[in-house]
């Protein structure tokens, strides 16, 4: 018998964009891991080397240095990494579970490619309609690209308080300028920003992760749902060809 060529659905815009990456799904995971092992070194060679000038004194002696001792660029330099060095990490973590989210797709769109393969070489008779693409594909794609997207954003606000609010409250004598500061002056409203930016962002980053463990979740489901209907699928085609 023959085999006949179903003709396969297309993707429209953005879901061909999304489809076209899905291959490159190994190079998403090392730039991941990439991102994860830059953390780690600036965690190693720049972060515990800055915690240890800082705290290398008594508190008394680090919160009486001027601008531009030891101290206060140690302190500068901590406050700054541990203000992107999370969110960069973050970046690389999301960057691996679209990786493994795309290997799912990858895997999705085989078993349906393997399907319109054997339904081609059946019989007219016996051949069952294909079925369209299911919706929640389209939901992991777009879960997939709000979780990344997401990341992104709170790496950028990251970057952004790293080289603006941050540095300029730090930047000071903590006993001379800093404790010295008056309600309504410049350093209070950098202190506010300072202190109050982890209670938004970081649940943030973890809206971004829940996108992405959701995309996994449907993918999954997806997965599962392909091989039953090509199970279902072919123990028809066992039982109309038999009787």
């Amino acid at each position: 018998m023959a085999k006949v060529k179903l003709p396969e659905e297309k993707a429209r815009f953005p879901f061909n964009m999304i489809e076209s990456m899905m291959p490159m799904y190994p190079r998403i995971a090392v730039m991941g891991w990439m991102f994860v092992g830059i953390a780690i070194l600036v965690g190693v060679f720049a972060l515990a080397p800055a915690q240890s000038a800082f705290f290398s004194d008594a508190k008394a002696v680090r919160e009486a240095a001027g601008v531009g001792s030891l101290f206060v660029n140690a302190n500068v330099t901590s406050q700054v990494i541990e203000t992107w060095v999370p969110q960069f990490k973050f970046l690389g973590l999301g960057l691996g579970l679209m990786a493994i989210t795309m290997a799912l797709g990858i895997i999705a769109k085989k078993l349906r490619h393997m399907g319109m393969t054997i339904t081609g070489h059946m019989s007219s008779n016996y051949r069952p309609p294909m079925p369209p693409i299911p919706g929640s594909v389209r939901w992991f794609q777009l879960s997939t690209m709000m979780g990344l997207m997401v990341l992104l954003a709170v790496l950028v606000v990251g970057i952004v308080l790293a080289t603006g609010v941050v540095p300029a409250y730090w930047n000071n004598s903590i006993a001379k300028v800093l404790n010295q500061a008056q309600p309504g002056s410049a350093l209070l409203t950098q202190l506010g920003v300072v202190k109050s930016f982890h209670f938004w962002l970081n649940p943030l980053r973890m809206v971004g992760m829940a996108f992405l463990f959701t995309a996994i979740t449907i993918a999954l489901t997806v997965i599962i749902g392909t091989l039953r209907q090509q199970a279902k699928l072919l123990v028809g085609f066992f039982y109309q060809a038999r009787n």
